[in-house]
């Protein structure tokens, strides 16, 4: 697939730090920069949150412009794997406040109930793997993309928190059950209830990240992985992770039903055969995902 680039727009940034949607002058209006960009190399779509000058916080269009993103990629059968890195010095400091509170709080949700929603609370679920890369500070809703994510690459200055309990709420985005189920109850409490800092040695001993690189190999550790993941057979690949997501949800014998249908249909396909062929032939195989 050649490349492309996708961009969707975001909030303004007004002052130093407030951070709130203005209606443009469109007599003087500049180009806005993107929130989100999407670039797509052969199976894998890299896309990037482009907030840096806000810490990458999410306003309410950042949000939906990566739900957006997430759905029509998943829809897509050229695409393999998704990953998902920020620009700047800082993966995500969480949620725009002043912009994002509000609209929660009248119970407005930025994603549709037919969208693929990046932190799996709602929605279709995401059937593309999800490697994440982070780096700087990844608080609050960057941590929850983390743990949402299937793997992640953090950098090693990388801090993690779940700040939220300063703020009058809890890490409502799958968050605090998925790190209890990474990290074990005692740990995820310690961290979720306290709204403590800890660091990319930490995180990965608490298995909330696959692995930690220096900064200057963490795009290219996390491609690497992408690119991995997208030459083997998509088919094999989305059944392993739709099984894997049934196990969370709702346990082993759910999970185990799938294992009978999925390999009578997996054998059975184009992938499968093209695999043996290749084997016999000494060569790599080229999947088509059928």
């Amino acid at each position: 697939m050649a490349e492309t680039a996708k961009t969707l727009a975001g909030p303004a940034m007004v002052g130093p730090t407030a951070m709130v949607d203005v209606a443009p002058d469109l007599s003087r209006a500049e180009p806005q920069m993107p929130t989100v960009t999407c670039e797509v190399t052969s199976h894998v779509a890299h896309l990037r949150l482009n907030r840096p000058e806000a810490g990458n916080r999410f306003s309410m269009e950042m949000f939906r412009a990566l739900a957006g993103l997430f759905t029509e990629l998943d829809a897509d059968p050229g695409i393999r794997c998704l990953l998902l890195t920020a620009n700047g010095a800082d993966f995500s400091l969480g949620v725009d406040v002043a912009d994002v509170m509000p609209s929660w709080a009248a119970g407005n949700s930025p994603f549709g109930d037919h969208e693929v929603n990046p932190f799996g609370t709602t929605g279709p679920r995401r059937r593309k793997p999800l490697v994440t890369v982070v780096q700087g500070q990844c608080f609050n809703a960057g941590l929850e993309l983390v743990l949402a994510s299937d793997i992640c690459v953090a950098t090693d200055n990388c801090r993690f928190a779940f700040h939220e309990m300063r703020f009058g709420v809890y890490p409502f985005g799958g968050g605090l059950f998925r790190l209890i189920r990474a990290a074990g109850w005692t740990a995820a409490m310690y961290y979720s209830l306290s709204a403590r800092e800890f660091g990319a040695d930490e995180a990965l001993r608490m298995n909330v990240v696959a692995l930690t690189v220096p900064l200057a190999e963490a795009e290219a550790t996390g491609l690497a992985i992408a690119h991995d993941i997208s030459r083997n057979a998509p088919l094999a690949v989305q059944a392993a992770l739709a099984q894997a997501q049934t196990w969370a949800d709702h346990g082993e014998a759910a999970a185990l039903a799938h294992s009978v249908p999925d390999i009578i249909r997996l054998l059975n396909s184009r992938d499968a055969t093209e695999a043996m062929r290749a084997m016999a032939e000494g060569r790599p195989p080229i999947f088509s995902g059928q």
